[in-house]
């Protein structure tokens, strides 16, 4: 009996040790940052630039 207990647990932490390494050798998905485009950054400050000036002009009156 202690025979076939020892066989399972040597079995058991065999196929729990492949299970591992499979795990490892699968790469997880990374999903790359998207690329910033400088003409859409560019837009985007100026959009900024135009609010903070209508604002500015908004408050000195």
């Amino acid at each position: 009996m202690k025979e076939a207990v020892v066989a399972a647990i040597v079995s058991a932490i065999n196929a729990y040790i492949e299970q591992e390494e499979q795990a490892r050798t699968i790469s997880p998905k990374v999903t790359p940052y998207p690329e910033v485009s400088p003409w859409r950054l560019f837009g985007r400050q100026e959009l900024m630039r135009a609010r903070t000036r209508w604002q500015v002009r908004r408050t000195n009156r």
